[in-house]
C-alpha cells in the first residue's frame, strides 16, 4: 500500500509537472485537488483525475484536512525569481507536507516559509534525481542508475 493512498494533495499548476504529480497520485491512491491561476485548467486536470479545482488565490483560506500534502508544480520561486511563492505563508501551516518541484534554488521562499511553520519539506531536487535515475535505467536497459554518483553532480547546480 502506498502512503499516498486515501491522502489529501494539493496540486498548484496545471502544466506538464502538474499533470504527472496529479496522475502520479491518484494512481498511488491519494485525493486530489487543482489549484491553478487559470481556474479553467484546474478543471480541466481536476476532472482528468476525479479530483476537484480551486483557484490559486483560494488556497489562502483553503483548510485541507489533516495529512494533506503541497504539492507547487510552478515555477513560482525559481531562480532569478526566487521572491515568488505560490501560497501565502499563513496558509502553510495546515500541511504536513510541502513539495516544491523547483530545483533552483534548492531551498525556495515556499520551502523556507513551510519549515518556519514546523512542516516537512522536500525539494525538487529530489524529484530532479529522482527522473535523471529513472531515465539512465531506462536508456541503459535497467542498469541500476548511481545515486550517490546522482546526488552528488545535482549538488553542484543547486
Amino acid at each position: 500500500m502506498s502512503p499516498l493512498s486515501g491522502r489529501l494533495i494539493v496540486v498548484v499548476g496545471a502544466g506538464g509537472a502538474a499533470k504527472a504529480i496529479a496522475y502520479g497520485a491518484k494512481k498511488k491512491g491519494a485525493r486530489v485537488v487543482v489549484a491553478n491561476r487559470t481556474y479553467e485548467k484546474a478543471v480541466t486536470l481536476a476532472n482528468a483525475v476525479g479530483g476537484q479545482a480551486l483557484r490559486l488565490a483560494d488556497l489562502e483560506n483553503f483548510r485541507p484536512e489533516e495529512g494533506t500534502i503541497l504539492a507547487n508544480a510552478t515555477s513560482l520561486g525559481m531562480y532569478p525569481n526566487v521572491d515568488g511563492t505560490p501560497v501565502p505563508k499563513k496558509a502553510l501551516r495546515f500541511y504536513d507536507v510541502v513539495f516544491d518541484a523547483v530545483y533552483a534554488p534548492k531551498v525556495t521562499r515556499l520551502l523556507r516559509e513551510a519549515k518556519e511553520h514546523g512542516v516537512k519539506v522536500v525539494s525538487g531536487v529530489e524529484m530532479f534525481v529522482r527522473q535523471a535515475m529513472g531515465q539512465f535505467e531506462h536508456f541503459t536497459g535497467g542498469i541500476e542508475a548511481p545515486e550517490s554518483l546522482m546526488r552528488e553532480i545535482a549538488a553542484q547546480y543547486t
